[in-house]
């Protein structure tokens, strides 16, 4: 090594060494106090203060309670690679962070139809009804008078808020809350660590930037949140073990809506969103490739609200970018709900299961080259594949296809086809694939029985080595079709 370079090397080792001295773990509690040290005998009470000052290296962690962080939580220290900053949860309890406030459980008036009023200090961003969003008046969902309103939908006129609920009753009693603003606002915090926390009760759960980078979400859960869950997602975000749960009221609110390019979805679950689970929007780039997302479970759907524009959108929604891995996911349509939707090309969709979707895989008519191999799908209501004329050319193979209950039906090219040989004739592919009951454990669970015909019928492929539960593949001479690989001692 050269002088210059063992220089260097000596420098660069004595400054990590500095961060790691000056790196210090603080605690925030309920019972704390904004003028104390942060230390575990004298904690800081809100989470504003915590995130102040931070260096490199810092560890905030945040003992369980609710931390009513308004208008918002605004995060901008920044980490390192090397020494990320982390807020993380003590680990004595669920830490719930939230802007919002709850409406006295009395004073609401009826004005007309399901249509009640209450006098407030200010308006609000966003409004709650037991945990779910009303549909808030936008650009997409214009509300620009009480006689504009529908049901599950609310309204503001000065600093008097009008409501109607979903089933048009009476407000009073019920557990409302409004919120002005998101829960937590991302704002240049580069290499920054949100482990173990709790966010409900916002307008977004994470408002990103478009300048942050490198943001870890780790066994989250993002809940009640009246637009999305994460808009948009910072450059290289992991996304692992959270929970998104009761998120939106509209086919524009979603799980996670705009991925910066480097994001990970990886080990979630998503359920009782109104829009897509993961929505991948924002400026194409094809020359920067598409995310990875494995692993994670979608289920339980729930239409929007607004009566003229209600639609159910798809679970996974890759429309930016280019080469996205999809793998060792399930999928719970319930018959309502398509899987996936590809706008793009060269993405490859590999051990997924598919139950009960609407569509399967569906194609858009610039998305060629994609790679559908070792896939599960059952019982899709309309296609297990769709695509129209441009959508060619694709690779299928080694999928198992399986409808319990009326034709089964594939589109692809823009031609129907009802019965699997001459899908597969037509197709020139799908050689490895059968049509078969693939014998899962139940509609809500995708593991494989013992005399699933799913067993050792999979192409060996680099990228998957282990399934849904890291279980190790192949268990026997190959590896299994779907998301999981059958071990008989589960």
């Amino acid at each position: 090594m050269h002088r210059q370079e063992l220089i260097r090397a000596a420098v660069s080792l004595i400054v990590l060494q500095a961060v790691r001295v000056l790196a210090a773990t603080y605690v925030v509690a309920p019972g704390g106090h904004d003028g104390n040290p942060g230390t575990e005998a004298q904690p800081w009470a809100t989470l504003k203060r915590a995130a102040q000052d931070r260096q490199p290296g810092d560890i905030v962690r945040i003992r369980a309670g609710v931390y009513a962080e308004r208008p918002t939580w605004k995060v901008t220290a920044k980490g390192t690679r090397e020494n990320p900053i982390t807020y993380k949860a003590y680990g004595d309890g669920e830490v719930r962070i939230t802007p919002s406030s709850v409406l006295p459980a009395a004073g609401w008036s009826r004005v007309r139809d399901g249509i009640y009023r209450i006098d407030l200090k200010k308006a609000p961003l966003s409004v709650f009804c037991n945990g779910l969003p009303l549909v808030n008046p936008s650009r997409t969902h214009p509300i620009k008078s009480v006689d504009k309103m529908y049901a599950h939908s609310f309204f503001t006129s000065g600093k008097t808020l009008y409501v109607w609920l979903a089933d048009g009753s009476d407000p009073n009693g019920a557990d409302m809350r409004t919120a002005p603003d998101h829960v937590v606002n991302l704002r240049g915090c580069d290499y920054t660590v949100f482990d173990g926390l709790t966010l409900e009760y916002g307008k977004n759960g994470f408002k990103g930037q478009a300048e942050t980078r490198h943001i870890t979400i780790r066994h989250c859960t993002l809940r009640s949140l009246a637009s999305q869950g994460i808009q948009p997602t910072p450059a290289d975000c992991l996304v692992e073990h959270c929970l998104f749960q009761k998120i939106g009221s509209t086919k524009y609110q979603h799980g996670i809506y705009g991925s910066g390019p480097g994001l990970t979805v990886r080990h979630s679950v998503f359920e009782d969103i109104a829009g897509c689970g993961i929505h991948q929007y924002g400026k194409p780039d094809d020359d920067v490739p598409g995310g990875r997302f494995y692993g994670n479970i979608f289920r339980s759907p729930r239409a929007a609200t607004d009566p003229k524009r209600e639609r159910y959108m798809a679970d996974l929604l890759l429309w930016a970018r280019a080469g996205n891995i999809v793998y060792n996911n399930v999928f719970y349509g319930e018959g309502k709900r398509p899987g996936i939707s590809l706008k793009k090309a060269d993405n490859r969709i590999f051990n997924n299961t598919f139950v009960d979707s609407a569509t399967g895989v569906s194609f858009g008519p610039k998305s060629t080259g994609n790679v559908i191999q070792n896939n599960i799908f059952v019982d899709s209501g309309q296609f297990f594949l769709d695509g129209p004329a441009g959508a060619t050319p694709q690779t299928l193979d080694h999928n198992i296809y399986f409808r319990r209950a009326g034709t089964p039906q594939w589109r692809l090219a823009g031609a129907k086809y009802a019965d699997f040989g001459a899908y597969r004739k037509a197709n020139g592919g799908e050689q490895n694939s059968l049509y078969a009951d693939p014998r899962l454990v139940g509609a809500a669970d995708a593991h494989l029985q013992p005399g699933s015909p799913a067993r050792d019928a999979a192409v060996v492929l680099a990228e998957i080595n282990a399934d849904k539960d890291g279980v190790a593949r192949p268990q026997g001479k190959a590896p299994d079709v779907g998301a999981y690989e059958f071990k008989a001692a589960r």
